[in-house]
């Protein structure tokens, strides 16, 4: 790709801290609040109104079963700052990964650009799947991503 003198700082941003490196904060960014939507709160939410736009950030790469909320936009975390724009402005959105780790990183990237974010999925589809909730089984979601970001 043509990087050169590329490095890993091993202990991530804690051992950063812990050497006392300095950090550049934004306070607007860590500001905002995320709600946390249990996987019956999403499959209530998804029920009372089929239109909330659910997307999910899992790598396309990721090695786990390829199941997904049923309807669910698939827009891996590397590509959403190209393709947040395909989501409609009006839509209310929540937003799964495969545990929650990244969803809450999509979600107040979304919201800081004005998209009405209801929540992320807590724990998710591995929570929502342990809950015996509906799912669909996409067989190769590389072929359908970032493209089902947009409708």
């Amino acid at each position: 790709m043509g990087y050169g003198n590329v490095f890993c700082f091993k202990g991530g941003i804690p051992e950063w801290r812990a050497f006392n490196y300095p950090l550049t904060v934004n306070e607007d960014y860590t500001a905002i609040k995320i709600n946390k939507l249990s996987p019956r709160q999403v499959y209530d939410l998804l029920r009372s109104d089929p239109a909330i736009y659910v997307l999910d950030v899992r790598p396309i790469d990721c090695s786990r079963e390829n199941i997904f909320i049923k309807g669910a936009k698939i827009c891996p975390m590397v590509y959403l700052d190209e393709w947040y724009r395909h989501i409609p402005r009006d839509a209310r959105i929540v937003v799964s990964d495969w545990t929650n780790k990244k969803a809450i990183l999509a979600a107040k990237f979304l919201s800081s650009r004005g998209y009405q974010v209801l929540g992320v999925l807590k724990g998710g589809i591995v929570r929502w799947r342990d809950e015996k909730l509906p799912v669909e089984q996409v067989d190769n979601a590389i072929t359908h991503a970032p493209s089902l970001c947009a409708d």
